[in-house]
């Protein structure tokens, strides 16, 4: 059993973690840890405010980008280790496109077989005008999608 979990850093990442530690656990998953960097905004080529992740046990990242030591990366590698001591076999992806392109993108590379992430929230209207992440996750997955809601019900 293959879980790609998709994680951002929000407020939501420890429960999209927790919830991916159990499953892994119950299932005997391998876990993909994914970390989507949005690409560069097309109006202002500006890069955007975020720093290049690392993957666990490489000097590159998947597109042979250099391995950096900012705090963002010891984070997904400390999640990535946390994980691996409970024996959890982890493996830690970057990826820098548009989140949906890059989940669905890293989810057939990697023969997953669920994919694994968090809903913020949002309301109808940041919907209607922005779309969401999870939505169009499912709408594009070939496997079960498992949501994370932002709060507990």
């Amino acid at each position: 059993m293959k879980l790609l979990v998709a994680i951002d850093f929000s407020e939501l990442a420890g429960r999209v973690i927790a919830e991916a530690e159990k499953l892994a656990k119950s299932l005997s998953a391998q876990v993909f840890l994914l970390h989507v960097i949005p690409p560069s905004s097309p109006i202002l080529d500006v890069p955007p405010e975020v720093e290049t992740l690392l993957p666990a046990q490489k000097t590159h990242n998947n597109e042979g980008f250099p391995l950096s030591e900012e705090p963002e990366s010891k984070r997904l590698l400390t999640v990535a280790a946390k994980l691996q001591e409970k024996g959890i076999d982890t493996s830690v992806i970057i990826a820098q496109n548009d989140e949906v392109t890059a989940i669905i993108g890293e989810s057939k590379k990697n023969s997953v077989d669920m994919i694994m992430l968090g809903s913020h929230g949002h309301g109808a209207l940041f919907h209607l005008l922005i779309g969401s992440v999870s939505e169009g996750v499912i709408r594009q997955a070939s496997c079960p999608v498992i949501i994370v809601p932002s709060k507990k019900w």
